[in-house]
Parts: C-alpha cells; structure tokens; sequence
C-alpha cells in the first residue's frame, strides 16, 4: 500500500512539473491540480511571472479554473514587483490569458487597483481590468 501512495504521489509531481514547463500536457476534463503553479520566462530564460492557485481544475483542454489566483509579475532585476489575485479566474492555456469576472486586485509598491473583471495575457504581462475600476495611488510605500 505505501508503495501505491510513493506512486501516485510521485506521478502527480511528474504531472505537475510537466505542467510547469510549457503550457502543459492533456490532463482528463474534471483532473484537478492542487497548488498549481506555472512559470513564465522571457526568450532569454529571464523570469518574468509566476502564476499560482490553491487547486485548478482542468474543464477542456484549453481551459483551467483556478482558485485563490495569485500571479506575480517580476521586475527587470527578476525581483516581484507586481501582485495580481482573484478568488476565481479561468486560465485559457492556448492563448496563454487569464479572465475573471469574480474581483480582482492589483497591488504594487504605490498603487492599489481593483476591478470586478480582468483579461489578463500573461506571456506580455498586459491586459484589461473593466466593470467598477477603482485606482488608489500612494506617494510613498508601504
């Protein structure tokens, strides 16, 4: 019995380090993927986002709900700069976006967004917050 639990636990890090390295490979619809976790590099191999959740589950094979969304979006010297978090959001692996509608925030040193929506590319770290925009700038940081 414990060797089946070293097996599956080890087959569920060997899917989620898969994961980790590309947009990731077919899973079964209804899989779900606790603390997921999908790097992003610029073409020199330069980190410039982590996109994590709590658990996502796979609803087709290009779609992913996420839980607990947290992305962080690094600066040029590799550093977080940029947080991003949403309760819920869908993560659309061919198009490399991200889309919710359940609220989000965007918190930087001297800046606090938050939205009901956002369309999110991560691949440019760019996108769209809509619906009850609310911008509270700071002059200094926390």
């Amino acid at each position: 019995m414990p060797c089946r639990k070293t097996s599956a636990l080890l087959l569920a890090l060997f899917a989620i380090t898969t994961l980790r390295a590309g947009n990731g490979p077919e899973f079964p619809i209804g899989s779900v993927i606790q603390n997921f976790s999908l790097p992003q590099t610029d073409s020199s191999g330069r980190p410039t986002a982590l996109v994590k959740g709590k658990r996502a589950t796979v609803v087709s094979p290009n779609q992913l709900k996420i839980e607990d969304l947290n992305v962080e979006l690094y600066n040029s010297e590799g550093k977080p700069e940029t947080e991003i978090t949403a309760t819920r959001s869908d993560f659309w692996r061919k198009e490399n976006k991200l889309t919710s509608d359940s609220g989000i925030l965007v918190k930087r040193p001297t800046l606090l967004i938050s939205a009901n929506g956002i369309d999110w590319n991560v691949a440019d770290s760019s996108g769209i917050l809509y619906n009850r925009v609310r911008v509270v700038l700071s002059s200094s940081s926390p």
